[in-house]
């Protein structure tokens, strides 16, 4: 009898339970289009493009009304595995029958074809927004070497030069319309405009040397093109931000064996050379050789800082401009670092230092004008940092998995355990920063002011389903956290508001195309979160260790303004306008989010308000086993196919 009596009261939980879900409002259709062909696929570009592919064509759909801005049957049946947004771009790429299409998502204007130009093999390619141009360099139709440039805004090809450039490694766009491009053996500078080569010296003496040797030299040039091909070249450009000189770092591998045993240990060495932007001649007969990966360059007021990478063997310098001699250590040899330098962080009056070593990270502090380490040692921190928060005396850093203050005049940590937490479980909200502490499942605050601890959660925070929060935002009314199931808000006394959860449907491909559309808007968030000041860490690294596409995201986003920050009046401007516009969408905030659920057989789209836990709304989406919805998780638009050529827009406000 009692077992009966509990199998009615745990049926009738569920009902009631369930009873809400039934009684949401459909939320309402924003438009309805029926297109000329069967539907394959659509997706949301990062710059909030809808782009479908049908039996017939591939289009351009208006978010707002449904229109088709543009179509292109030469693109029919496309394969989803043959369209690609192009990263640092307002284009995608088709790769179809051996040609190369290069396309502008807001027009849907072809800006590069491959065939079109007479490239049957693209080695190299180049976005140069301020010159209006795409530079490919690989071989013709008769598989002669040649480099083109092809205008962005209309397509067409400005200029050919069929010149054995080989390998390209960099392409860099200078003053007064001239483009700098550096090859395995030769630098360049040309003519933007005309392509016309203004100069072009080779890149060492080594390599005049080969020059000199007639036919044989020829021979070696091609063998070493022929081996670079498979190489991944690592070779940096830098420059003063004044001055007529700039550097080229080249990093070179060397393997040599470990002693009693049978496997090897890499070592790498880096060369910088100087040459003159006037002429290209070399400013050194020798490189400047630093032991170590690629790192960072700085340039001091009495020569260059090298911040390299070369594990527990590291060690970082100053160098003359002019003579490349080491002016801190021992006979100019270098100061030991702890680990390899990965990041750092000016304070202004010094610069942070972070290293990794196989299993920890370090911070130390230098002070560029004595040339020396203030640290009595270094101070090892739980993960890698992705981000800081000045103070007066000190620094909060974040890392990939904890929060701590580093008060770099002392060398200490605020805190002997360091706050367990991620990124992005952390925010700043006048005056403080908000962590949710995963080890005590609580809510804390840091005062930026006065580096006060509080803890603001009067209770554990325990979601349903084997989840833990993964989202904080702080709101007018308090901290809201999410996962992708549970929600919940605490307000600023304390007190818990609400903790709700929405059973997630069992077909995980479901929220596939939702979790693309959130991790796009956490890259927009990511480009000005973390509250970072100078030089801050790439977070792709970190996300990429959980999610490949959030990663490829995030270096999506952050490549893209990198490019087109201080680009005001070309191609690409109404692109970076619309990256700017949903940059600041981001940072507005707003108070829903999406959830995926099911109802019955049904799966259901949730609109969860952030005030109050509860469904606003919802959009039912049917019971495909292979969905086919899109998501904008910036404006609120979803885009679902309601049948086999229509899709159906609904936009959550």
């Amino acid at each position: 009898m009692k077992n009966n009596f509990n199998s009615k009261r745990k049926t009738l939980l569920t009902l009631l339970l369930c009873i809400p879900l039934f009684l949401f409002s459909q939320i309402e259709m924003k438009w309805n289009k029926k297109l000329p062909s069967a539907i394959k696929w659509q997706e949301i570009s990062s710059l909030g493009n809808l782009v479908v592919a049908t039996n017939q064509s591939l289009m351009g759909i208006n978010t707002d009304s449904g229109a088709i801005n543009w179509s292109s049957t030469e693109h029919a049946n496309l394969d989803k595995s043959k369209f690609k947004e192009l990263a640092n771009s307002p284009f995608f790429t088709i790769k179809n029958n051996g040609v190369i299409y290069v396309i502008d998502q807001f027009s849907g204007d072809e800006v590069f074809n491959s065939a079109k130009a007479g490239i049957s093999t693209i080695k190299d390619y180049y976005l140069l927004y301020k010159s209006d141009m795409i530079l490919v360099a690989g071989n013709d139709l008769e598989e002669n070497p040649v480099m083109i440039s092809v205008q962005m805004s209309s397509g067409g090809v400005s200029w050919t030069i069929k010149e054995k450039f080989g390998s390209v490694v960099a392409a860099k766009e200078v003053e007064n319309d001239k483009l700098l491009i550096v090859t395995l053996f030769y630098n360049y500078l040309l003519n933007a405009k005309t392509g016309e080569i203004i100069w072009k010296e080779a890149t060492s003496k080594e390599v005049e040397k080969i020059n000199n040797m007639g036919m044989l030299g020829s021979l070696i040039k091609v063998a070493a093109e022929d081996m670079s091909e498979d190489m991944d070249i690592e070779l940096n450009y830098y420059s003063k931000p004044s001055g007529d000189i700039f550097y080229l770092g080249n990093e070179e591998e060397e393997t040599s064996p470990m002693s009693y045993s049978s496997s090897s240990q890499k070592k790498y060495i880096n060369n910088y050379m100087a040459y003159n932007i006037q002429d290209g001649s070399l400013v050194w007969d020798k490189p400047l050789e630093v032991k170590g990966k690629s790192g960072f360059v700085s340039f001091l007021e009495d020569g260059i800082l090298a911040l390299p990478n070369d594990g527990n063997n590291t060690k970082i310098n100053v160098f003359d401009y002019k003579t490349k001699e080491g002016k801190w250590g021992k006979k100019g040899r270098g100061i030991a670092v702890k680990g390899g330098v990965y990041n750092y962080i000016d304070t202004g009056s010094g610069i942070v230092l972070v290293s990794k070593t196989t299993n920890y990270n370090y911070l130390s502090y230098l002070d560029p004008k004595a040339g020396v380490l203030t640290f009595k040692k270094p101070v090892k921190i739980e993960g890698r940092i992705v981000g800081i928060v000045p103070l007066s005396k000190s620094i909060l850093y974040i890392t990939s998995n904890s929060i701590n203050i580093l008060d770099y005049q002392k060398g200490t940590l605020k805190w002997k355990k360091s706050i367990r937490t991620k990124p992005e479980l952390t925010a700043e909200y006048n005056g403080k920063i908000y962590v949710f502490d995963q080890k005590e499942e609580m809510v804390k605050i840091i005062d930026k002011e006065t580096e006060e601890l509080t803890t603001l959660s009067a209770t554990e925070i325990e979601f349903k389903g084997k989840e833990a929060p993964r989202k904080l935002e702080v709101m007018e009314d308090g901290v809201f956290l999410h996962s992708d199931q549970n929600v919940a808000k605490i307000d600023f006394n304390g007190a818990l508001k609400f903790i709700e959860y929405y059973a997630a449907p069992r077909e995980s491909g479901w929220k596939r195309a939702l979790l693309y559309a959130e991790t796009a808007r956490a890259a927009y968030i990511s480009a000005y979160s973390y509250y970072a000041s100078g030089s801050i860490a790439k977070v792709q690294e970190d996300i990429n260790n959980e999610n490949i596409i959030a990663g490829a995201v995030v270096s999506e986003i952050g490549d893209f303004y990198g490019e087109l920050g201080e680009v005001s009046a070309n191609y690409a401007e109404k692109a970076f306008k619309q990256a700017n516009l949903r940059m600041k969408a981001t940072k507005s905030g707003r108070d829903f989010m999406f959830v995926m659920s099911k109802i019955e057989k049904d799966i259901v789209l949730l609109k969860v308000s952030k005030i109050t836990g509860k469904v606003e709304g919802k959009i039912i989406l049917g019971k495909d086993r292979e969905p086919n919805y899109a998501v904008d998780d910036i404006t609120g638009n979803v885009f679902y196919r309601t049948g086999n050529n229509k899709i159906t827009s609904y936009q959550v406000k």
